[in-house]
């Protein structure tokens, strides 16, 4: 199983944890510094100015952070034609503190969620996008390869893939736990270039494909749309093919087999999936200091084995033991294995039926640490098949002692007599039983 990589920015953290509350106790028009006049593009061109200079990650000013928040709540009241029209109508009294009409039109905030950026393609707090801000505010003016000042003031994270492997154990080790070892195939960063993807003296250059943002942006159903850079991975660079690492040909990544030992907990079933953390694939992307990577997990699904002996239902397991018609008939002893390796001896009550359970309290699977399931044992009854003269004999007898007259009455006396591994007493009883012997 493998997973897209996660992009996750820090600016993208810090704006989640801010207030949504709008305060309309200002002029979006003198917070952007333009004109009532001014049209869409030179709103737009100011708000970019205004964010590359005072955003939290890259102004470091006291008041830098109230003031970014003023200017992302007056774009996004200008930058839409009801919000402006609203606004431009009945000014501040439009709304009040927390972005609600006050009966000067229709609320150009509404929306079902009740967050009053809700509107906002990336469904962030402020409703500015990101695909935007990136591109527009943060790709101008930047220096050479590799992003250069442009990026340097974001650090994102890289997450690899997931590795999903399935490995077969044994019944009695799905049942106590114990180690297994996975082998398995892995992508890991390049050790030779250590994950940069490039020859020693080699720099990376912007990725042609998004020009450094390290996103893409698409139009879907009248929404502007971005996804993470499919050729960079998000990581706004790419290397040549000339100046591309021999050992992973420029992917700072290189797939190599990998031995990994885990320890199956104890009642571990079958189908149960198993999570390693950090032992996945590493990211495909390029290593530099303005990224963290991270490798994703790797997933065992566990595939128990059948046992001749024992089934496992729920906590309990189950084993079978078959006995003979007459110890079922007349109560007997037997001896039942467990999984533990001892054996138990069990006493049957005369008259038991086929199918009968027998149960064994604390020899199923471990539960806790304290308590385990029971060890039932199934009764399976056989029944007798006379293999001589005098085996019938003896059957014929007891059908007749409990009177069953469906059963089968066939043999002679003269046969039986004939049986030369015969006791002397056991011919007594015998003559005694049958008496005259019916044709």
């Amino acid at each position: 199983m493998r997973l897209r990589p996660q992009l996750v920015s820090s600016i993208w953290r810090r704006q989640l944890q801010t207030s949504r509350r709008l305060f309309l106790n200002y002029d979006p028009y003198s917070t952007l510094g333009v004109d009532r006049s001014a049209d869409g593009k030179q709103i737009k061109r100011a708000y970019y100015d205004l964010v590359k200079k005072f955003h939290p990650d890259v102004n470091k000013e006291k008041d830098a952070e109230k003031r970014f928040h003023k200017i992302q709540q007056s774009y996004e009241i200008l930058r839409d034609k009801e919000k402006k029209a609203q606004y431009d109508q009945f000014g501040k009294d439009a709304f009040d503190e927390n972005g609600q009409p006050t009966g000067g039109g229709q609320n150009p905030f509404e929306n079902t969620s009740g967050n009053p950026f809700g509107g906002s393609p990336f469904g962030n707090p402020y409703g500015f996008d990101f695909e935007d801000l990136f591109k527009e505010a943060f790709s101008r003016g930047g220096g050479g390869g590799g992003g250069g000042g442009r990026r340097a003031q974001f650090v994102t994270e890289h997450v690899g893939d997931n590795v999903e492997v399935l490995k077969s154990i044994p019944f009695k080790e799905s049942i106590f736990g114990g180690k297994t070892t996975i082998n398995y195939k892995v992508l890991e960063t390049c050790g030779t270039c250590k994950g940069s993807g490039l020859k020693a003296g080699a720099k990376k250059q912007t990725c042609s494909s998004c020009h450094g943002t390290g996103q893409t942006s698409y139009v879907m159903g009248g929404f502007h749309m971005a996804s993470t850079c499919a050729t960079c991975q998000g990581s706004g660079v790419a290397v040549n093919r000339s100046d591309g690492c021999t050992t992973c040909h420029g992917n700072g990544v290189q797939e190599v087999p990998k031995s990994t030992t885990i320890d199956v907990p104890a009642g571990v079933s079958n189908g149960t999936r198993l999570r390693i953390p950090g032992q996945g694939d590493a990211p495909q992307v390029l290593k530099d200091k303005y990224n963290t990577i991270r490798n994703g997990d790797l997933i065992v699904r566990i595939n128990v084995q059948s046992d001749p002996i024992f089934k496992r239902e729920k906590n309990n397991l189950v084993v079978e033991s078959e006995i003979k018609m007459t110890t079922a008939s007349l109560g007997g002893e037997i001896v039942v294995p467990t999984l533990d390796g001892e054996k138990v001896k069990l006493k049957i009550r005369p008259g038991v039926q086929n199918g009968k359970r027998l149960v064994i309290p604390d020899k199923g699977v471990p539960v806790s640490r304290q308590r385990r399931g029971d060890l039932e044992v199934i009764l399976n009854v056989k029944t007798l098949v006379p293999e001589t003269a005098t085996q019938s004999a003896l059957l014929e007898a007891l059908a007749d002692a409990f009177n069953d007259e469906n059963a089968k009455r066939t043999l002679e006396w003269e046969k039986v007599k004939e049986e030369k591994d015969l006791h002397p007493s056991t011919m007594e009883k015998i003559a005694k039983l049958f008496g005259i012997r019916r044709k």
